[in-house]
């Protein structure tokens, strides 16, 4: 909690900031983040946000009290080209590599790996010339970074499997996907550390509907994909998505 209560003052101090005339620009911002952004920045303010990839889990947020056009979010998309007939690399080895030289985490947007093992990353403008001149190696492999102007999107999977719940409340969903006990389920959904649809939800019975995206901090993203049947003991038989 005193890590959300420390990002909520933060936020404050940024959006009195765009109230004065100012142009705030936020680093990259995980889920979790930009949905507490969005809660407190007051709706006469202009709130525009962008993560280079489509469909970014990770983006800028711009803030001003004026409406803006054209918006620059200081966002530069590179691929990582390497030897892919003798490496195989990973979300964790690029995102490894990249923090051993310093560079800190809300610098870098999305890291995608797709189907033909294609590597792309976003990051703020402000370290283009230190990446270019500093990242050549991910693992054992040497890499060499190509800056691209063309679309990536971020293709989302989930691991899915089914489950026996005896209702739909949050509590019961978060604690059979992530394998916890209720009480555990329900301290951190009180804990602030629960979101529905990207909106913080404090209530444990909130009540889950087919498709919602639930996210649950430090353990990942859910989604209700599919209920199959009511059983015997009036119990129900759903399909749950886990986010890879």
């Amino acid at each position: 909690m005193e890590s959300i209560d420390k990002f909520i003052k933060y936020c404050e101090n940024k959006i009195n900031l765009a109230y004065s005339g100012k142009i705030i620009l936020f680093n990259f911002l995980d889920e979790f983040e930009i949905a507490l952004v969005k809660k407190y920045c007051p709706k006469d303010l202009y709130l525009y946000e962008s993560g280079r990839i489509i469909d970014s889990t990770r983006k800028r947020i711009l803030i001003s009290n004026f409406e803006m056009d054209n918006i620059n979010f200081k966002i530069d998309l590179f691929k990582i080209n390497y030897n892919k007939k003798f490496y195989s690399l990973n979300h964790r080895n690029v995102l490894g590599s990249l923090m051993s030289l310093g560079i800190k985490r809300e610098c870098i947007g999305d890291i995608i790996i797709d189907d033909n093992n294609d590597i792309y990353f976003s990051a703020t403008n402000e370290i283009k010339d230190y990446l270019i001149n500093e990242f050549h190696y991910v693992s054992n492999s040497i890499v060499e970074l190509e800056e691209i102007d063309y679309d990536v999107k971020n293709i989302i999977k989930y691991d899915i499997k089914n489950y026996i719940i005896p209702s739909f409340r949050l509590d019961v969903i978060i604690a059979n996907a992530f394998n916890l006990s209720r009480s555990e389920a329900l301290e951190f959904v009180t804990n602030g550390l629960v979101f529905v649809n990207q909106i913080l939800n404090l209530n444990p019975s909130h009540i889950v509907k087919l498709e919602d995206i639930i996210s649950v901090r430090h353990k990942g993203k859910i989604k209700l994909m599919n209920i199959k049947n009511k059983t015997r003991t009036d119990k129900f038989l759903v399909e749950i998505g886990r986010r890879i």
